[in-house]
């Protein structure tokens, strides 16, 4: 079966959500016998340089790759205002790179060509006019539901005013274009029912974040105090609001209990007033080489995310190492979860506090959570099942008669 994937990014290296989940997509594909072809949009912002990429599976599939400048600009922004589209997806797109998949699509056959995330969509209409392969949407996260949950948590009135505005164009845009393929996967059963509910009629499918197991089986070297953990990039906002959160409601009682814990914040782009915050109890690791090690070094982990949407990969990521997890709600939205019992979910600041304390007086939670978070993984996480099931999907939608 030949199937082209069309990402937003490159997905090499395999170092952050998005990236991890097309990384082990194509993977799988490709040892279940698929050809797979890569069209990545190699944007200003994660710019990979694709001559050095070592990696085997970059050498098992085909590559095409269009270089595109997506950073945010004041003017262009400004203009946006006035045409009615979507800021978020029209710094994705460019007629030139239209032109060039069409050009490959005109060349080729695919029998599955898969959008991976809505700032590919935008080059639809050009690829239903060239290809007759069947078209399936990835939704990586419901968008307009990421802006208008950073609108609620917003108290400056322009800034407020703008991401109501940019929420309501993705939402006019992500409802506009569900219908327009042969099937949607979506990343939980949550956003499943979402689409249902707002009148989809192509196939829904539930596919949720899919890991390599084998790759969490690592041996843990735990820090010596007790500490929490953080990892996430400081340049997506939900993010940075929810560690801003954390620092300001929670952190400071942590610090006067006087009882050796530790802070651990790691991610790409760390702003200047975190850095001077770097002291012997809270400990800025900025970016690291490896994830998974900085997760398993650490005794907790939290994720106060107080907007976003989709399902955190290093959620995910952590729980296959066996950790324990202290999560908002919202952060561990889509995850089959049971609190108390593979998580521990904290939505105030008090509850929050009172998670942490627990894990540092309780001393069989950590493990007993630990260990069952490695159970949910293993039964709805494992990336070769989940990719058997996605060929089986392809399969029916292939033979489907029009």
């Amino acid at each position: 079966m030949k199937v082209l994937l069309l990402t937003n990014r490159v997905p090499f290296p395999p170092n952050g959500g998005y990236p991890i989940v097309i990384y082990n997509t194509i993977r799988e594909l490709v040892e279940l016998g698929c050809e797979v072809t890569l069209f990545s949009l190699n944007t200003t912002k994660h710019f990979v340089k694709t001559k050095e990429i070592k990696d085997p599976v970059f050498k098992k599939i085909k590559f095409v790759q269009y270089k595109i400048d997506n950073r945010v600009k004041v003017k262009d922004a400004f203009l946006n205002l006035f045409t009615g589209k979507s800021y978020n997806l029209s710094r994705f797109y460019e007629k030139n790179c239209a032109s060039k998949l069409a050009h490959l699509l005109r060349t080729q056959e695919f029998d599955i060509i898969q959008f991976e995330g809505l700032q590919v969509v935008p080059y639809l209409d050009i690829i239903k006019e060239v290809s007759k392969g069947k078209l399936i949407y990835r939704a990586h996260n419901i968008e307009h539901q990421i802006w208008k949950r950073l609108t609620l948590q917003e108290n400056f009135f322009l800034r407020k005013m703008y991401f109501g505005l940019l929420s309501k164009r993705l939402q006019k845009f992500e409802f506009k274009i569900l219908n327009s393929f042969d099937a949607i996967l979506a990343i939980s059963s949550v956003d499943e029912h979402f689409f249902k509910s707002v009148g989809c009629q192509s196939p829904v499918h539930t596919f949720p974040v899919a890991l390599n197991l084998d790759n969490y089986e690592v041996q843990q070297q735990l820090s010596l105090h007790k500490s929490i953990g953080y990892i996430g990039s400081m340049e997506w906002r939900p993010n940075l609001e929810g560690i801003d959160w954390f620092l300001e409601k929670v952190w400071p009682s942590i610090k006067q209990l006087d009882a050796g814990i530790t802070f651990h914040l790691a991610g790409k782009n760390m702003p200047k007033y975190l850095k001077v915050l770097n002291s012997q109890s809270f400990i800025l690791e900025g970016e690291v080489e490896d994830a998974a090690a900085f997760m398993a070094r650490q005794h907790v982990l939290i994720v106060p995310l107080l907007s976003g949407s989709g399902m955190r990969v290093k959620i995910i990521e952590a729980m296959a190492l066996g950790k324990c997890i202290i999560a908002t709600s919202i952060a561990a939205e889509g995850i089959n979860y049971q609190h108390d019992v593979n998580i521990l979910i904290a939505d105030k600041a008090d509850d929050f506090y009172k998670q942490i304390l627990r894990c540092f007086t309780d001393k069989t939670l950590i493990s007993r959570i630990g260990k069952e978070a490695k159970k949910l993984v293993a039964k709805y996480h494992d990336n070769k099942t989940l990719s058997k099931d996605l060929l089986n999907v392809y399969q029916t939608i292939c033979d489907k008669k029009p």
